[in-house]
């Protein structure tokens, strides 16, 4: 076991939040909408160009939408059918993104390129795999893989991550426990892709049975191990999972590929699996239904699929809603129409009725210091607001507010219900932009 991070929160126990937890999480259903609604904008980059018309008919994994010379992913077709529009759509904070829509026609007609034997493919062959399959961080980044799998900077090390911190969410969980040979083989194309020495599976320890797993299919791959982590909120972020693994620090302004590791998501690891050995394009994930629903649930959906088909599908709301969270419930975006779509980002959607939702309304900062003792960078985020609001830019920077990495320890602990994470990632911003 290894020593974690100062600060942070246990979060996993279900009576923190007042709300319940899924069952039984390995039991993943798959759901079919009759119609998807595919935004080409999934990934951080550039959005991606439709290359498909209204009216015609593509097949389950065809690419609709291809990126372009810049960072960006390719975007496919998660059920096969009619494209009867493409169109701008609410995705839920007032922003629209142009989306595929496809009526599905329940054929379920694959398109995809034959399975390959792993020793056949090069470092190059993996990564042109990757991006031909749109693939992209799973954890909640979205960041290109094909790019990940790029890197200009030595590997010796990849750290595989699956601490999935966030409470309630249960996705990586499930896929550990139930596709732990195909996680195990993703992994080594990621090391081999890298050309990397050792791999390092890292699972929180209130995971047991994944762990287990895991370790199972891990026992003969000399150079892959698992690793176990104390259960603590942020423990999966990049930052510190990194710091728990290795005992070193992230490069400031750097990454921690500059010290020889690569750090990817587990999820993301089994989608190249898909994508190299079976030809499979990145068009479906799995997430976790949690919260106020009648029957919380892992589904396995096709991107695109609304909120509100996955919420019936999860058989409708328990009790009348307050909040509706696409990800996590620390890091999580509060959606205001159930016809956002759910892409390749969404590992969770967390619903909040109003007996469970608690009044935020902020009362003046009593200097408690509990926000500082739970950030887990070790930053002052009361000074951060303070001069925040101020709009004292020039001691935000000092302060660091550019190491904030948004987990919300701070704005949950605080007994004055201040909006701390908010305001000091809204502050970060606008440096960024007067430095710009």
């Amino acid at each position: 076991m290894r020593k974690s991070f100062n600060g942070g929160l246990n979060l996993h126990e279900n009576d923190v939040l007042h709300l319940r937890g899924i069952n039984n999480y390995k039991a993943i259903e798959t759901i079919q909408p009759k119609r998807v609604y595919i935004p080409v904008q999934q990934h951080i980059g550039d959005a991606s160009e439709v290359v498909v018309e209204i009216g015609a008919t593509v097949t389950l994994g065809q690419t609709i939408a291809t990126s372009g010379d810049g960072l960006g992913a390719h975007i496919h077709a998660s059920v096969s059918g009619t494209i009867v529009a493409v169109k701008p759509i609410d995705q839920g904070q007032g922003d629209k993104s142009l989306c595929v829509v496809i009526e599905n026609d329940f054929q379920e007609t694959v398109c995809k390129e034959k399975p390959y034997s792993m020793d056949r493919f090069t470092q190059e062959m993996i990564v042109d795999r990757v991006e031909a399959a749109g693939v992209v961080g799973l954890g909640g980044a979205t960041f290109p893989s094909h790019v990940k799998l790029s890197p200009r900077e030595n590997i010796h090390t990849c750290i595989f991550n699956g601490a999935e911190c966030e409470p309630l969410l249960m996705a990586d969980a499930a896929l550990m426990a139930t596709q732990g040979e195909k996680l195990s083989k993703g992994c080594q194309l990621v090391l081999k892709a890298v050309a990397a020495k050792e791999g390092i599976i890292v699972i929180e320890d209130d995971k047991q049975e994944a762990i287990s797993v895991m370790r199972k299919w891990c026992d003969c791959i000399p150079n892959l191990t698992v690793l176990e982590v104390p259960s603590i909120y942020p423990q999966g972020s990049t930052e510190l999972l990194f710091k728990a693994v290795t005992g070193l620090e992230e490069p400031t302004g750097g990454s921690t590929r500059d010290l020889g590791y690569l750090v990817i998501n587990v999820s993301t690891t089994a989608a190249i699996y898909d994508a190299v050995m079976e030809g499979t394009p990145l068009s479906h994930r799995i997430c976790s239904v949690v919260g106020d629903v009648q029957n919380q649930k892992n589904v396995r959906f096709p991107m695109g699929t609304t909120v509100s088909d996955m919420i019936e599908f999860c058989g409708g709301f328990d009790g009348p809603p307050s909040k509706v969270i696409i990800g996590g419930f620390m890091m999580g975006r509060t959606i205001d129409t159930l016809d956002a779509s759910l892409t390749k980002a969404a590992n969770g959607l967390i619903i909040i009725n109003e007996t469970h939702d608690e009044d935020s309304t902020p009362s003046p900062c009593i200097d408690c210091a509990r926000c500082v003792n739970v950030c887990p960078i070790g930053l002052l985020p009361h000074q951060l607001e303070k001069n925040y609001l101020k709009q004292n830019w020039k001691r935000m920077k000092k302060l660091y507010a550019d190491r904030c990495i948004n987990c919300g320890c701070c704005t949950y602990i605080c007994p004055a219900r201040r909006h701390l994470a908010k305001h000091i990632i809204a502050g970060q911003k606008i440096i960024e932009e007067r430095q710009a």
